[in-house]
């Protein structure tokens, strides 16, 4: 059975989206499914500084190895994250940096891994799309060419949903 960590960088509209995408894939065979909400983690803010202060005295943040090992021990990941200001949500910039700095498997969290990336954005959506497709790209992870995109203004139409999601179910079993 394959594992899919759908991980939230919010518990807000993106955290519902998550568990649209959810209720899709926990209708397939073969495949096990979770949602995470990176809000339910504590990552301090990001500081080379605080990172300096973590080695010295040995006691990185538990929940940096957590997020970690959910991302190394899935099979996929899609990823559900507002765009701000048009580019990458801090909370899911941070997540990153701190499992890159301070754990030693962590490129086993993207390194050939399939990933789909969603966005529910007061904004178009596109600036984060972008930007974390070329992240994700340099981090090694294979990367769906298509998005699901949800805004304020537009929802995201039913069949293209499904269409997404059928597709990225069929690279992932």
């Amino acid at each position: 059975m394959k594992n899919l960590l759908i991980v939230s960088s919010t518990r807000n509209s993106n955290y519902e989206l998550s568990h649209d995408i959810k209720d899709f894939f926990d209708k397939k065979t073969g495949l096990s499914c979770e949602v995470i909400s990176l809000e339910e983690f504590n990552l301090p803010l990001y500081t080379p500084g605080l990172e300096e202060t973590f080695k010295n005295s040995d006691s990185f943040p538990e929940d940096i190895k957590k997020v970690k090992d959910l991302l190394v021990s899935s099979d996929a990941l899609i990823w559900c994250s507002p765009e701000y200001n048009g580019g990458i949500s801090p909370i899911l910039t941070n997540a990153i940096a701190w499992i890159s700095r301070a754990t030693e498997d962590w490129k086993d969290g993207f390194k050939g891994k399939h990933s789909l990336i969603c966005t529910s954005s007061g904004g178009n959506g596109i600036n984060f799309i972008k930007g974390f497709k070329l992240q994700l790209d340099y981090l090694g992870a294979q990367v769906m060419d298509k998005s699901i995109i949800k805004t304020k203004k537009k929802d995201i139409e039913k069949n293209e949903f499904l269409e997404i999601l059928g597709k990225f179910y069929k690279e992932i079993s």
